[in-house]
């Protein structure tokens, strides 16, 4: 799969797990997200290419395998904003983030509600410090096992 694939499907899945409602979502809202994640995940791939398999996993919502996968969500996460430089989650910033593109107050509780389902992330026990490959590993797992209790899982 091209490298402008992986960021085309990262781009749409974080979309999906971000955006309450999908369907409601603007185009120009669409527009926004997609520009900020394009350059972000053609960066990340570079330095952790992951795999087929692991795409077809992410796209299932089931963990993926490959070496990769953890280091490229932790640059996901980490060139985004959503993960300080000790690989800590920075809820915080995720909703900031938010707020420039949802304008909702209902929306933005709901995602604020969903950061804060996986805030025990920054305790758990990490093999690999601030690197944040695990910590953004733990992170995708609660995102993907809490998407459906806040709507956000209709990608």
């Amino acid at each position: 799969m091209s490298r402008t694939s992986v960021v085309i499907f990262w781009t749409l899945y974080l979309m999906g797990l971000f955006c309450p409602n999908n369907a409601a979502v603007t185009a120009e809202q669409k527009s926004k997200i997609h520009e900020k994640l394009e350059g972000i995940g053609l960066l990340c791939v570079k330095d952790n290419a992951i795999t087929e398999d692991d795409i077809t996993s992410l796209r299932a919502r089931k963990v993926p395998g490959g070496p990769n996968a953890p280091c490229f969500l932790a640059c996901m996460m980490k060139e985004i904003g959503v993960m300080d430089s000790d690989g800590k989650i920075q809820k915080e910033s995720a909703l900031e983030i938010a707020k420039t593109i949802f304008e909702d107050s209902e929306d933005l509780k709901n995602i604020e509600d969903y950061l804060h389902s996986c805030a025990h992330i920054n305790t758990e026990e990490v093999s690999d410090g601030d690197k944040g490959c695990d910590r953004a590993m733990l992170a995708y797992k609660c995102m993907t096992e809490n998407s459906s209790k806040f709507g956000f899982d209709n990608v």
